[in-house]
């Protein structure tokens, strides 16, 4: 018989899938809504509503879009599958800016903010019609380009590379990227159409690949153009048609949706079941811990995912739960760091970053924004952190577990360990940053598994590691 420990010494992401015993012990096996920041562990902060519900939720939300404007102002958009809103600060109120004629069936909104001559637009792709443009503020939205110039199309993919306008998604021609003309000298991106003038400055299109197989996303970086299929990814190489060339990126991947592809810098991420990927501007790498979610991303709907980045940290929503309406479940992705945590708790339709600030589209058709508060919307925030199973030195040998050992601040905080043959838990306030907290315990087993969580929603921080005490005894045989 002899007192043995498990120590904890800081605290990472969550890494499934993997046997126990590769699983290094600062990492959760399980977590939700905590934050592992310098290695500590904390309950993360939750949302405040910025604009109350968009009206109408018998339809459903589809996007949120925030545009930054150049005098300092700041537009917000949603869109709902039959309209575009926008919130009117004078007047408290989400107004109707464009009625569509037919429900949008699915989550094909693109939104680009751009200029058209010397006037700040955004432009709106939907798939079902032609571009939509606005101005902002007061202005009403218009129709975008024309017959003439090709470029009224039922496009729902936009871009801007080298000044030009690409633009995929035409249901009648699902393989073709356009491009506009050169702006200047009376050329704007709302015209398409050839220029005799020059090849160089006129617009034009081709059928990207080999197959009729669609576009499902564009993506500009600083040198080229993304191009994704279902079944490749290209790029778009040169700065105008005379040298335009249209490569295969030779890498086996899953294709993405496109709303889970997210830029970093002049990186792509992208999310799917198989894991988290980037394209570096050569090829399509996994990242080092991108499998760690294998487990739980083989099981989630991606077909309403959404993605921001906001600092380096990248945000996906995706749905875990067949029943819910909307994403349910937030992945977050710390790129400096390598390492995944989740979100649980609330519904998310739509992710938007700016300027440092992430907002999202909430399941009750609220703005709000995320890291801000102590609640969900006013629903505590149930957070824990679970380590895989542990069999301290050997699993040849009984463990009864004697007491946990945490320093830190806030509580109540839950200690529950779970032997093979026996559970314990204990709850107390944690007494300070510099004052070990003693959680009496009394599990049993050959494995014990450690989780931490908060009573109804409190806050805490975990800033000196986890001690485990445990009675080992050897089997009587």
């Amino acid at each position: 018989m002899a007192l043995e420990t498990i120590r904890l010494g800081s605290f990472a992401g969550v890494k499934q899938g993997a046997c126990a015993g590769a699983v290094p012990l600062n990492w959760a096996e399980n977590a939700q809504n905590v934050t592992t920041v310098g290695g500590k562990l904390g309950r993360v902060k939750g949302y405040q509503p910025l604009y109350p519900a968009v009206p109408g939720l018998a339809r459903k939300l589809r996007r949120l879009f925030i545009w930054p404007r150049e005098n300092g102002s700041m537009d917000c958009l949603v869109a709902r599958e039959d309209s575009l809103f926008r919130y009117d600060r004078g007047t408290d109120a989400w107004l109707d800016i464009y009625h569509y004629t037919d429900d949008m069936d699915a989550d094909i909104f693109d939104f680009l903010k751009t200029k058209i001559g010397s006037t700040e637009t955004l432009l709106v792709g939907s798939g079902l019609e032609s571009i939509l443009k606005w101005e902002g503020g007061t202005a009403s939205v218009a129709a975008f380009g024309s017959s003439q110039g090709l470029s009224d199309k039922a496009v729902n993919f936009l871009e801007l590379y080298f000044g030009r306008l690409f633009a995929a998604g035409d249901p009648e021609h699902p393989a073709r990227l356009y491009w506009s003309q050169a702006p200047g000298d009376g050329r704007t991106i709302e015209d398409w159409s050839a220029d005799e003038s020059s090849e160089n400055v006129s617009g034009g299109h081709v059928e990207v690949g080999t197959d009729s197989d669609p576009i499902t996303g564009l993506f500009a970086m600083s040198n080229q153009l993304l191009i994704f299929k279902r079944d490749k990814l290209y790029r778009l190489l040169g700065d105008r048609p005379g040298n335009y060339r249209i490569v295969p990126v030779e890498a086996a991947l899953a294709q993405p949706i496109h709303t889970a592809c997210v830029l970093y810098g002049d990186r792509l991420f992208f999310l799917t079941d198989r894991g988290l990927y980037f394209y570096d501007g050569q090829t399509v790498r996994r990242t080092a811990h991108g499998a760690d979610l294998l487990p739980l991303l083989s099981q989630v709907d991606f077909s309403a995912a959404a993605s921001a980045a906001c600092g380096d940290t990248l945000y996906f929503a995706v749905k875990e739960n067949g029943s819910s309406v909307h994403n349910d479940l937030l992945i977050e992705y710390d790129v400096v760091r390598d390492c995944f945590l989740l979100r649980r708790g609330f519904e998310t339709v739509d992710i938007a970053s700016c300027y440092g600030t992430l907002y999202i589209l909430t399941g009750g058709g609220e703005v709000a924004v995320l890291n801000q508060g102590t609640t969900y919307g006013g629903e505590p925030i149930e957070a824990f952190w679970e380590t895989p199973w542990l069999d301290g030195a050997s699993a040849l040998t009984v463990k009864q577990t004697v007491e946990a050992v945490l320093t830190g601040t806030g509580g109540p905080l839950k200690i529950y360990v779970l032997g093979e043959t026996r559970e314990g838990d204990s709850v107390a306030l944690l007494t300070g940053a510099d004052r070990p907290t003693e959680f009496p315990l009394r599990s049993m087993g050959r494995r014990l598994k450690l989780r931490i969580e908060n009573v109804s929603g409190s806050d805490f921080d975990v800033s000196g590691g986890v001690e485990l005490l445990f009675d080992e005894q050897r089997r009587v045989l």
